[in-house]
């Protein structure tokens, strides 16, 4: 039974902890830069830092393993592609996205799931050609936008992002 109070769920007898409030302030405007990369959370706090490097104080995220590439229908699952699509178009159309970053990053497990059999090299080809093929359906689809692409790699105890240039 939902209780009166707006938001609040009635649980009945059953007792529920305290709800836990954060810091952080909301804020009702939508962040205008976008973040598409891997589900790895090693790199989250990171890519976090790139942004607000770039000039964006908060940004939206499509984190899934292997981000970028499902951006990829030819590389990657087809039903999986086209989700992932729709729901980029859903954030950059709802939300006005400016800005968005796509990211592969080294060792990841996505793509060596996907070609260790082919080795490491072709694995991080696949991934530059991943980024290239989802900024191209990208800038096709929303010409406005303005695309970044980065190779992430642990660099000793910090993460280093190379920028990949764009291909003409």
């Amino acid at each position: 039974m939902l209780s009166r109070q707006p938001g609040a769920i009635n649980l009945g007898r059953m007792s529920a902890p305290a709800p836990y409030v954060s810091r952080v302030p909301f804020e009702s405007v939508h962040p205008k830069a976008l973040a598409v990369y891997c589900s790895d959370g090693r790199f989250t706090e990171a890519v976090e830092d790139l942004a607000h490097h770039l000039g964006h104080a908060r940004l939206d995220t499509m984190t899934i393993p292997g981000g970028p590439a499902l951006l990829n229908r030819w590389a990657s699952d087809y039903l999986e592609s086209a989700g992932f699509t729709k729901a980029a178009s859903f954030l950059i159309e709802g939300h006005h996205i400016e800005d968005v970053l796509l990211l592969a990053h080294a060792g990841c497990g996505y793509y060596h799931a996907k070609h260790s059999a082919l080795g490491p090299d072709i694995a991080v080809e696949q991934q530059l050609k991943d980024l290239h093929f989802g900024a191209k359906e990208l800038q096709t689809a929303y010409p406005h936008l303005r695309i970044h692409l980065f190779y992430v790699r642990p660099k000793g105890a910090t993460i280093e992002f190379e920028p990949i240039p764009r291909e003409g």
